[in-house]
C-alpha cells in the first residue's frame, strides 16, 4: 500500500508540477506579449519622434537653403549695380577726356557750384584742367581763384575763401550722390 501512496503522491506532484509549469509557461507568455507589446509601443514613438525630427531637421535645411539662395541672389544684383555704376562711371572719364565737351561740362560744374556759395570761391580742379577752369571762371564771369589739387577728377571743388563751405562737383561726387536714388530704378529695370 504504500507503494499505492507514493505512486498517488507522486502522480499528484507530477500534477502540481504540470500545472505550475503551465501557469508559469502561460505568464511567461503574457509578460512576453506585454513586453512585445510596449516595446512595439516605444519603437513606435521613437520612430515618430525621429520622423519629428527629420521633419524639422529638412525644414531648418530648406529655410537656410533659401537664405542662402536670396544672399546670393541679392550679392548678384548688387555685383551687377556696382558693375553698371563702374560703366557709367568710366563712359564719364572717357568723356572728360573729350576736351571741347569736358570744357562745356566743367563750365556747368562750376556754375552749379558757385551758385552755393557767397563770396569770392576758390576753385580747384586738376593740374591738367587748370586752363579749361580758368577759361570757364572767365566765361562766367566770376571773381574767383583758380587753383591745382591732385585728387580732384573730372570736375571741380569750389569753396569759400575761408575754407567754411566745400562744394565738389565731380562726376564721381555727382555719381555718389545719384546712386541711392537711382539704384532702385535702374534694378527695377535689370530685374522686371
Amino acid at each position: 500500500m504504500e507503494s499505492e501512496l507514493v505512486a498517488i503522491l507522486q502522480k499528484e506532484a507530477d500534477a502540481e508540477r504540470e500545472r505550475l509549469l503551465d501557469d508559469a509557461k502561460a505568464q511567461a507568455e503574457q509578460i512576453i506579449a506585454e513586453a512585445q507589446k510596449e516595446a512595439d509601443a516605444q519603437l513606435a514613438a521613437r520612430r515618430q519622434e525621429l520622423e519629428v525630427e527629420r521633419q524639422s531637421a529638412r525644414m531648418r535645411a530648406e529655410s537656410a537653403a533659401q537664405v542662402r539662395a536670396a544672399a546670393l541672389v541679392l550679392q548678384a544684383k548688387d555685383e551687377v549695380l556696382a558693375d553698371v555704376f563702374a560703366k557709367a562711371e568710366a563712359e564719364l572719364a572717357r568723356m572728360a577726356q573729350d576736351r571741347s565737351r569736358y570744357a562745356a561740362l566743367l563750365r556747368g560744374f562750376i556754375r552749379e557750384a558757385a551758385a552755393g556759395l557767397d563770396g569770392r570761391p576758390v576753385v580747384e580742379v586738376h593740374p591738367s584742367d587748370l586752363d579749361v577752369a580758368r577759361t570757364a571762371v572767365r566765361e562766367l564771369k566770376l571773381d574767383a581763384e583758380v587753383k591745382p589739387a591732385d585728387d580732384i577728377r573730372g570736375g571741380a571743388r569750389l569753396s569759400t575763401e575761408n575754407g567754411r563751405f566745400v562744394v565738389e562737383n565731380t562726376l564721381a561726387s555727382r555719381i555718389e550722390r545719384v546712386k541711392s536714388f537711382i539704384a532702385p530704378e535702374i534694378a527695377a529695370l535689370l530685374w522686371r
